[in-house]
C-alpha cells in the first residue's frame, strides 16, 4: 500500500473559504475591501481584544510595532535565546539591539528569572514569544514589565487561540496599566490562516490608529499625496482576508481538534524512555502550532527526524540558537554572553517538532507515536 503523506502543515480550506474568495473577487476590491474590516472585527470578537490591525505577514507586524513604539538605533529589547528568527531580524533592521535572556529547559520559553538582570537604561521592551505553542509565564513577565514600565511585544503566532488564565492571548488584559502589543502570523502553518498574513491586537485606540497610519505609508487622510510620518505598505489583501474571515467561523472546531491531537500525543508519548514533553504551565491552555518533544541527544533527534521522513511523516528540527548566526553580531553588545545561550544550545540539538495540523486523524497520531517508539528502540518506562 502507498503510505499516506503526513505534512507538517495542512491548512483546511473549505466551501466557505471558496464562497468568500469568489465574493471578494467579484466585488472588484482586490486590495482594500470589506473582508479586511470583517476579519479585523471578527478577530476582536474571538480574542476579546479591543482593536485589531491586519497586515500582510507576521514579520511586518513586528516591524510595524517597532515603528509605532519609536524604537531607534541602540535601543535594547530583551529577547529569548531561542525563537523563530524573524522578530530578531526586524529588531536588527531598525538598528536596535536584541539583549538575550536564556530559555527554560522544561517550557522552552524565555526564563522570566533571567529578564530582570538584563534590564538597562536603554531597555525599551520585552519580546515575549510563546515558543512551539506552549506559553510563557505571562503573569511573571507582565509583573516585570509593570515594575520597570516596559512595553511587552507579544508574539503568539505559534500559540494562536491559546489561553492564559482563561483569557485568549492577544486579548483583554486584567491590568489596564500594562503596556502590551500582541501580534500573530496568519501563515499557512498557523492555527488560523490567510495563506500569508498577520494580525496585531491592542487595547489602545491611539496605538491602533497610529499603526493603521504606518501600515498605509503614514498617509494624510484629508489631502491626496500628503503624509504625516514615514510609513510603509503593510496592508493585507482583501482576497486573503476573505480566507481568514472564513476560517474564523470554525474557531471552536479548530480549538477542539487541536486540543484532541495534543492530548493524544501526550497520552502516547508521556511514558517513553528518552522523551520529555514540553511542560505546560498550570494556568495555560495551549493550542499548539506543532508538538515539540525533547530527546536525550542530538543523535536521537536526528534519528527521529530522518526515520519519520523516510515513512513520509514531516517532523522538523528546533529553531537554531541564534548566537550561531555570525551576521547578527550578538556578542558585539557586552550584555550578551555565551552563557546566555546555554539552554538554547542544548534545546536546539535535542528538540523535534511533530505535526499538529487539522487534517491529522487519531490513527495518524498513533502511527507517528508507534514509529517514534520503534526508532528509539521501544524502551518504555515501566
Amino acid at each position: 500500500s502507498i503510505m499516506k503523506k503526513i505534512n507538517f502543515a495542512s491548512p483546511v480550506i473549505d466551501k466557505i473559504e471558496k464562497i468568500n474568495i469568489l465574493k471578494a473577487l467579484n466585488s472588484g476590491w482586490l486590495a482594500k475591501g470589506a473582508y479586511v474590516e470583517r476579519l479585523e472585527k471578527r478577530i476582536c470578537q474571538v480574542l476579546k481584544s479591543k482593536y485589531s490591525i491586519s497586515v500582510n505577514n507576521g514579520t511586518n507586524a513586528m516591524l510595524l510595532i517597532l515603528m509605532h513604539l519609536g524604537i531607534k538605533r541602540n535601543d535594547e529589547i530583551i529577547v529569548p535565546s531561542l525563537c523563530y528568527v524573524s522578530p530578531i531580524h526586524m529588531i536588527k533592521l531598525i538598528g536596535a539591539v536584541p539583549i538575550v535572556a536564556d530559555v527554560n529547559l522544561e517550557t522552552f520559553q524565555i526564563n522570566y528569572k533571567k529578564i530582570e538582570k538584563k534590564i538597562s537604561k536603554k531597555t525599551k521592551a520585552i519580546l515575549m514569544i510563546h515558543n512551539y505553542g506552549g506559553l510563557c509565564d505571562c503573569e511573571k513577565i507582565h509583573k516585570i514589565a509593570l515594575k520597570y514600565n516596559l512595553t511587552i511585544i507579544e508574539d503568539f503566532s505559534e500559540s494562536l487561540l491559546s489561553r492564559f488564565d482563561n483569557k485568549f492571548l492577544g486579548g483583554q488584559q486584567k491590568n489596564s496599566k500594562l503596556k502590551i502589543i500582541s501580534f500573530s502570523s496568519l501563515h499557512a502553518t498557523k492555527s488560523l490562516t490567510t495563506g500569508e498574513g498577520g494580525i496585531i491586537t491592542t487595547n489602545s485606540k491611539k496605538a491602533c490608529l497610529n499603526i493603521k497610519n504606518l501600515r498605509d505609508h503614514g498617509v494624510n487622510k484629508f489631502k491626496t499625496y500628503h503624509y504625516n510620518q514615514i510609513g510603509g505598505n503593510f496592508r493585507l489583501s482583501n482576497i486573503l482576508a476573505a480566507i481568514g474571515y472564513s476560517q474564523l467561523s470554525r474557531v471552536n472546531q479548530i480549538i477542539k481538534k487541536k486540543r484532541e491531537i495534543n492530548n493524544l500525543y501526550i497520552e502516547n508519548l508521556k511514558n517513553i524512555e528518552g522523551i520529555k514533553l514540553q511542560k505546560d504551565l498550570i494556568k495555560s491552555d495551549p493550542i499548539k502550532w506543532g508538538f515539540p518533544i525533547k530527546l536525550r541527544s542530538s543523535i536521537s533527534a536526528k534519528r527521529i527526524i530522518r526515520g519519520l521522513n523516510k515513512i513520509n511523516i514531516k517532523a522538523i528540527p528546533s529553531f537554531v540558537s541564534f548566537n550561531k548566526f555570525k551576521y547578527l553580531k550578538i556578542y558585539y553588545n557586552k550584555n550578551n554572553n555565551k552563557s546566555d545561550f546555554k539552554n538554547s544550545e542544548l534545546l536546539q540539538n535535542s528538540l523535534v517538532v511533530l505535526p499538529l495540523n487539522l487534517k491529522l486523524t487519531k490513527n495518524d497520531i498513533i502511527f507517528i507515536c508507534k514509529n517514534i517508539k520503534k526508532i528509539l528502540g521501544n524502551r518504555i518506562r515501566p
